[in-house]
């Protein structure tokens, strides 16, 4: 393929990978301001992430000619018109995601401008190679080529109030990393609790990544605690005390004037009532004090300074910020509103992990290894979603049940379920032989001769039929014709066993005999070989004027020597040769060679 027209296509491929067969349309073409006409220009693919439904349109801009990819190539050269840009068809797409083009045809003269739409909702995370397939057409040369092209399907997340996940769901098994969203920042008050939902569980803040490796839904528990507000005193009611005033005008009432009074750990007062004059218990009061760790000191008082007497300390108890509640002395009984605020987080979250399908299985309609011509059909085990890799790679288009092979190579078979997860066939490999060149033979004097420009390895066989009846024991690359018919002759690759067979009509020509001698040399010497068939022994005869050497070889008709040994006569005058004994050749055609000094001489003969 020409190079100028190899990076026209990768480069256009790396913009116009489309799905004709997708359900995505509408995509709007949007290519910046100010581009040349002649250019080539990608606009941005975007990630996607799993389980998150996907729309995004990319536009591109296709070069008129080669000029633009001279540009960054000399080596290309420039000013070659590009005819037209076609999109075949695209494979391996992320299960769930699917692509459509604005148009699959274009002609660059009249129109650059082009946009797909990616859509969908991706089902499995990965980077994924996706094959698209394209032809172009550079004067008249058209090329359809496969190039890979990358997608990026990002891990789904999820968030709630308490946590966030990356990669939540998966195919056969999942490993989830987790994200706190309430972080204590180094802060006291902070407690968290995680179930996995697998068995595992922790308090740490930021736990460690979790691995799910059954199938089936997960549910994930956070729990998390807040208590930084710490305690607060809020409210102190006095409910009852055995202390009493001495009854005095205006209104004679015995009862105290109370007021309570609260110390610190340190022995500090850090609150005090004002007085609730001739009160009758219950009564409140608001302290509202932010309380620490320590024994705090409180007091009841009966008022009683001046005139009518010394302060009566009514009830008088230690506490702490767990003394929530009720407290009763020998004649008290005080409640104490001890209020710890503290903000509980409870959310949760599933992670789903999807069985792997079983693996497709193929099933062969013929042998592993057959010959060229023949049909050799694959099946999947599965009916449907259903992808053919030939050598590793998928093969466009190929997605039904069946696959007819053509072509020598490792085959496998992707099933999809409706998961989106994956399985991938065991491996099997085909071998398809190349048939033999077709035998063609010519037609001499009545006798069929393989073509001399046809060359076959030394193990290869012959077999000559008549009108499809197999002629027995003619094995050979010649045949001497008796009558008319339809003659086949028949080579065999005994390796791969593949057959090629050539058939022609023949004529016979009862006035000649295929071994009538044509050749100068043998007439001029009066050269007899007789019999012919011959069974046994076979006689040479001829007449030589001069005194010479001859020496008697025997060949088969594939030009090997029948034996080492070199028969050799001196002759002078007319010569019948000493019987040659042929008992040990085969049935067949043979040639029988006499050197008669620097001369050659090669006839045939039969061995019946």
């Amino acid at each position: 393929m020409n190079k100028y027209l190899y990076l026209i296509l990768f480069l256009f491929c790396m913009s116009g990978s489309v799905d004709i067969y997708a359900n995505c349309p509408g995509c709007v073409i949007d290519l910046p301001t100010g581009m040349p006409d002649d250019t080539i220009f990608l606009g941005p693919i975007p990630n996607g992430t799993t389980n998150q439904y996907y729309d995004q349109d990319v536009s591109f801009r296709m070069p008129m000619s080669t000029d633009p990819v001279n540009e960054t190539n000399p080596d290309i050269p420039a000013g070659l018109s590009i005819i037209e840009i076609k999109i075949i068809n695209v494979s391996n797409l992320p299960p769930g995601l699917a692509y459509e083009a604005n148009q699959t045809v274009y002609d660059p003269q009249e129109e650059t401008d082009g946009c797909f739409k990616f859509c969908g909702t991706p089902l499995v995370p990965g980077l994924y190679t996706i094959d698209v397939t394209v032809e172009a057409t550079v004067f008249v040369l058209t090329e359809e080529v496969t190039f890979p092209m990358q997608i990026l399907i990002e891990p789904a997340s999820s968030t709630n109030d308490g946590f966030s996940m990356l990669n939540n769901s998966g195919c056969g098994e999942v490993t989830t990393s987790f994200e706190n969203n309430i972080l204590s920042n180094g802060n006291d008050g902070f407690s968290y609790h995680w179930d996995f939902g697998n068995g595992n569980s922790s308090i740490d803040e930021n736990p460690s990544d979790q691995t799910y490796t059954e199938s089936g839904t997960y549910i994930v528990n956070y729990e998390a605690i807040i208590d930084t507000f710490g305690y607060i005193l809020t409210r102190v009611s006095v409910e009852d005390v055995a202390c009493f005033d001495i009854p005095t005008a205006p209104d004679f009432s015995n009862n105290p004037d109370l007021h309570v009074e609260i110390t610190d750990p340190n022995g500090m007062i850090i609150f005090e009532s004002e007085t609730i004059w001739n009160t009758d218990p219950p009564i409140e009061v608001f302290p509202n004090i932010n309380m620490d760790e320590g024994v705090y000191h409180m007091r009841v008082i009966d008022e009683d300074s001046g005139i009518n007497g010394a302060d009566d300390i009514c009830a008088e108890i230690n506490f702490n910020f767990l003394s929530n509640g009720t407290i009763s002395g020998t004649d008290f009984e005080l409640v104490l509103d001890i209020f710890h605020p503290m903000d509980t987080v409870n959310t949760s979250d599933t992670i789903t992990v999807f069985p792997i399908p079983d693996a497709p299985s193929i099933s062969n309609s013929g042998s592993d290894q057959f010959c060229a011509g023949e049909t050799v059909v694959l099946s999947s085990s599965y009916d449907e979603n259903n992808q053919w890799l030939f050598d590793g790679v998928s093969i466009a288009g190929e997605t039904e049940n069946t696959f007819e092979v053509f072509e020598s190579g490792i085959y496998t078979v992707q099933y999809t379920s409706a998961d989106g997860c994956s399985a991938v066939s065991e491996e099997i490999e085909i071998t398809i032989f190349e048939n033999p060149a077709t035998p063609q033979y010519t037609n001499e004097n009545n006798l069929l001769s393989l073509l001399t420009s046809i060359v076959y390895d030394s193990e290869f066989t012959f077999q000559w039929y008549e009108s499809g009846v197999e002629l027995i024991g003619e094995t050979q690359t010649e045949y001497c014709a008796m009558e008319d018919g339809n003659y086949t002759l028949e080579v065999t690759d005994p390796v791969s066993g593949c057959i090629s067979i050539f058939t022609s009509s023949v004529v016979y020509n009862g006035s000649l005999d295929c071994f009538t001698d044509t050749e100068d040399l043998a007439n001029e010497i009066d050269l007899k070989i007789f019999p012919n068939p011959v069974a046994n022994w076979i006689n040479v005869s001829l007449n030589i004027p001069e005194a010479s050497t001859v020496e008697v070889r025997f060949y088969d008709m594939l030009g090997r020597l029948h034996s080492n040994e070199v028969l050799t006569s001196q002759v002078n005058g007319i010569t019948q040769l000493q019987p040659i004994a042929v008992d040990r050749l085969p049935a067949g055609m043979h040639f029988i060679e006499l050197r008669i000094g620097e001369e050659t001489i090669v006839r045939k003969f039969v061995k019946n």
